[in-house]
């Protein structure tokens, strides 16, 4: 099998790939066995259209081929969550999402509502010890939380810049799939319905 083709996995790359129902739904079926390309292409197409395998039309079977073969086995292989074979076969590589600490939903469940919520908490290196933060203490101010996460080891970034990334990008990301909520005029973070689920 040929090797996956980043040995750092890029995050952003990854929170979108993982971010998509369709790429969940492919990584779903390569996760006990690999399969052909052309396997795939039947599976995703009976499941978007609703119908048995035996129903597909060549039509069907050769837009779905095309799909998959121009945009999403490319990118999850960039990710490094696939790796393909010269004879056509295709591996799901569990060990590329097994490096972070995010807890993410079983891929026998593509449609898993917490899916969204691992995603946005993969994009960036400081998310998890942000929800993590939230989960020990339910509520804090924008100041507490940023100090806390310059705090952590690894980070560079000065509490003032956390702060500002926060507000403006992290918190309303993290609110918009039920981690937190943000109360932007007051500043205050308080834990949401979704963070244990991540954690």
């Amino acid at each position: 099998m040929k090797t996956a083709q980043c040995s750092r996995p890029n995050r952003r790359q990854l929170s979108a790939a993982l971010a998509d129902q369709r790429s969940r739904h492919l990584l779903s079926c390569l996760q006990d066995s690999p399969a052909t390309v052309r396997d795939l292409a039947v599976a995703l197409a009976a499941t978007e259209l609703g119908c048995a395998r035996s129903a597909l039309t060549s039509a069907d079977r050769r837009q779905y081929r095309r799909q998959l073969d121009q945009h999403y086995l490319p990118r999850l292989t960039d990710t490094g969550l696939l790796e393909r074979s010269p004879d056509g076969f295709v591996r799901y590589v569990p060990e590329t999402l097994a490096r972070f600490d995010v807890r993410f939903p079983s891929l026998a469940e593509p449609t898993d509502p917490s899916w969204p919520a691992a995603a946005a908490v993969l994009r960036r290196p400081y998310r998890y010890s942000l929800v993590a933060a939230l989960a020990e203490e339910e509520s804090l101010s924008l100041s507490r939380l940023a100090d806390r996460l310059a705090d952590t080891d690894g980070f560079t970034a000065t509490p003032r810049e956390l702060a500002i990334a926060c507000h403006h990008v992290d918190l309303p990301k993290l609110a918009s799939v039920d981690l937190l909520t943000y109360d932007a005029d007051t500043r205050t973070v308080t834990s949401g319905p979704a963070i244990e689920a991540v954690l």
